[in-house]
């Protein structure tokens, strides 16, 4: 009877928004002879979490954010085989079909590929009319590189996203190279939110709130969980690390002393000091670090304020002690 209203997840929308962003594509290849951008294989995927859409980012490329309205944000990535694509129709008139070895993008590389983007932008806005289940921001803009991913969980709003991948075959397949759009899914909006919370009956939220809102209640935040050996257990010395993975910053749970998850969260920054911000979606662990984790299987991080950089992958064990005072060496390491 508590729960928060969740967000129903977004139903497939068919054939109709992949025929969409490949005629997007096509447009927006338009302008640049010699690029004549084809494309092949596609994926979408519909309201993914935070935490599953950033584990999920293939490695390398351009990474870009999008700016929607409503303080909403969005992403593109341009694999980097399309980045030298687009920069070399624009100096050479071709599509060189030689590769060259990955290299950082430099401000002349953003600079060529704006354009390219904005047009994807403008064409897929337009491409969408017609569409049903259209819950996303149909305009965005070009809001500028991001070069350091692990920021990333602190850049995006807590909300679901769709992301949209096409594989592209450029200047008649001398290049092939993915490009990935990622767009906020209106289901997590405020708007939403607020709409499910005024559904309930006022009378029953003031006698709730007479009757146990004053009820003290013991909660720990959690980051992650490991499942050590005693033999491992013993070797631990201080100094020694636990590692764990960017994604781990975006799937913190709020538990009960029992250990029953009441609130998802991700760790953050408020006014200079490190902060927890709830979130409404639950989060889910990536694959890779799923198989040492303890029950309940989800993540746990080093309380805020702890001095470590919340965008290094590593961080320096320590034993959390449990909420009734327990022996910490009988608990998971997080």
């Amino acid at each position: 009877m508590t729960k928060r209203a969740r967000a129903t997840p977004a139903a497939d929308r068919g054939a109709g928004a992949r025929r969409a962003f490949q005629r997007a594509l096509r447009r927006a290849g338009a302008p640049f002879a010699g690029l004549v951008p084809e494309p092949g294989r596609d994926d979408v995927s519909w309201s993914l979490l935070i935490g599953d859409l950033l584990t999920g980012l293939p490695d390398g490329g351009l990474l870009t954010g999008l700016d929607a309205p409503h303080g909403a944000r969005g992403l593109c990535l341009l694999q980097q085989p399309v980045v030298d694509a687009l920069i070399e129709v624009q100096t050479t008139g071709r599509v060189d079909p030689v590769q060259g070895p990955d290299r950082p993008f430099t401000k002349i590389d953003i600079a060529l590929t704006k354009d390219f983007i904005e047009l994807l932008l403008s064409a897929f806005a337009a491409e969408l009319d017609g569409v049903q289940g259209v819950d996303w921001p149909r305009r965005m803009s070009f809001g500028g590189p991001l070069a350091d991913r692990r920021q990333l969980p602190l850049l995006m709003p807590d909300a679901a996203y769709h992301q949209f991948e096409v594989e592209l075959s450029l200047g008649e397949g001398a290049k092939t190279g993915k490009v990935l759009l990622i767009v906020p899914a209106g289901s997590g909006s405020a708007a939403a939110q607020q709409a499910a919370r005024s559904a309930l009956d006022p009378a029953w939220q003031t006698a709730f709130r007479q009757t146990i809102v004053g009820a003290e209640v013991d909660l720990d935040v959690i980051l992650m969980r490991r499942v050590r050996s005693l033999a491992e257990l013993e070797r631990l010395a201080p100094g020694d690390l636990i590692p764990f993975e960017a994604a781990d910053l975006a799937n913190i749970s709020l538990e009960d002393r029992n250990g029953r998850i009441v609130l998802r969260g991700r760790l953050g920054q408020q006014g200079g000091r490190r902060a927890v911000r709830l979130t409404t979606e639950p989060a889910t662990r990536s694959p890779g670090s799923s198989a040492e984790a303890a029950p309940p299987p989800d993540p746990a991080p080093a309380p805020p304020g702890d001095g470590q950089d919340p965008g290094m992958p590593e961080a320096a064990g320590r034993q959390i002690p449990g909420p009734d005072g327990s022996d910490p060496a009988a608990r998971p390491i997080a």
